[in-house]
């Protein structure tokens, strides 16, 4: 057989021992038992699912329900408030502000003090969005607070406060 006849060694079959596969519970996950980090991102999409089955076909982004949310509760609040507010980057804020900008959600102003800042106000349209989806909102709240225990729910919020503000803390630390 020549070279550029060779058999792929993607569809070589495994040769290690002659075994049945592992069942289910005996998956050796080696380091991720401690990883954090797929635990956090298994604990998102779950949270995630259920936010988006509670709040139905027209509920927003998690991450633009937070922003509508902020703007209806601190009417004139500017882009960095927005972001400092809901720990996202600048980018993300924009492209968020610009969306509810373009559907009729909000409405941004030319700050008289500082020209270049703008301050975002939600429309009527934006209130009712954000007022139908907040009442959806309590119940996978709720759901969230009785997967973690109510008796675990504040501290549980505070490791996770903690946890973003120390890492962020140590990144700048090393310069980033």
């Amino acid at each position: 057989m020549s070279h550029s006849q060779q058999i792929p060694a993607t569809s070589i079959a495994l040769t290690y021992e002659d075994r049945p596969a592992p069942r289910d519970d005996q998956i050796d996950h080696g380091i991720l038992h401690e990883f954090v980090g797929m635990y956090l991102r298994v604990a998102y999409e779950a949270a995630y699912e259920d936010f988006t089955k509670r709040l139905g076909p027209e509920a927003l982004k998690p991450g633009y329900f937070t922003i509508l949310t902020l703007i209806v509760h601190n009417p004139r609040i500017s882009q960095t408030q927005i972001g400092a507010a809901s720990a996202r980057d600048k980018s993300t804020v924009t492209k968020a502000l610009r969306w509810m900008e373009d559907t009729g959600l909000i409405t941004r102003l030319t700050s008289a003090r500082d020209r270049r800042a703008h301050l975002s106000v939600a429309t009527k349209k934006g209130v009712e969005m954000q007022a139908r989806m907040e009442a959806k909102a309590v119940a996978h709240l709720a759901a969230l607070n009785d997967a973690i225990g109510p008796e675990r729910c504040a501290e549980f919020i505070q490791v996770l406060k903690d946890m973003a503000a120390n890492l962020r803390r140590s990144d700048e630390r090393r310069g980033r």
